[in-house]
Parts: structure tokens; C-alpha cells; sequence
């Protein structure tokens, strides 16, 4: 039961360390490993949340913006969650306005835009 007790906390802890960052705050042009992705409610409507490594090992989460969200299904969600697409998240930074985000296969570094 300590034991089990332990795991609870641990999971708490590393359930509050895990950031919700703007998707405006990624850096341009690095790659950020795609752990999870989820759809999720904001205040501004349905979204798609990605969890992210860093390259300091952090985990950081970013909302989509809408236009992103909106392409993305259950399951491309699931074919991420399960492993059987491994992606990463590249900003490509601001364009008139808006963010404009890249994703990209790990393994082949086939590149899917996604403006």
C-alpha cells in the first residue's frame, strides 16, 4: 500500500511540473519530439494539446491554433498515442500574423506542412 501510495504522489508531482506554454514560445526551427496529443476544451473552442520534450528533458504542453486542430483527427491522435507515428514539432515562426508549425517524422524527416 506505501508502495502504491508513492506512485500516486510521484505521478501528481509530474502531472504539476508539465507546463502549458504558448505555441508562440517554441523556438524556430527545433525539433520537439511529440510524446502525446489529446483534444481537448479551451475557451476558445475545441483544440488538440501536444505534449512535448525539450531538449533539456523537460515536458512542456502547447495548444494548437485552431486552423491546426481542426485538420487533425482521433485518429491521427490515436496513430500518435500508440507509437506508430513517431513526429516532431517544428515552429517555422510567425507568417503575417500567425504561427506557422511543421510537423515532421522523426525517423525519415518526411516533412507534412500543415500551414
Amino acid at each position: 500500500m506505501l508502495h502504491h501510495s508513492f506512485q500516486m504522489e510521484h505521478k501528481f508531482q509530474q502531472a504539476t511540473s508539465i507546463r502549458l506554454v504558448p505555441a508562440t514560445s517554441l523556438v524556430v526551427d527545433r525539433r520537439y519530439p511529440i510524446l502525446r496529443g489529446h483534444c481537448a476544451e479551451s475557451r476558445y473552442g475545441p483544440t488538440v494539446i501536444f505534449r512535448l520534450a525539450q531538449t533539456d528533458n523537460t515536458i512542456i504542453n502547447i495548444c494548437l491554433p485552431k486552423r491546426y486542430a481542426d485538420v487533425i483527427t482521433d485518429e491521427d491522435l490515436n496513430s500518435l498515442n500508440s507509437g506508430s507515428e513517431t513526429l516532431d514539432l517544428v515552429s517555422k515562426g510567425m507568417c503575417q500574423n500567425a504561427l506557422v508549425l511543421q510537423m515532421e517524422k522523426r525517423s525519415a524527416r518526411y516533412c507534412i506542412m500543415l500551414s
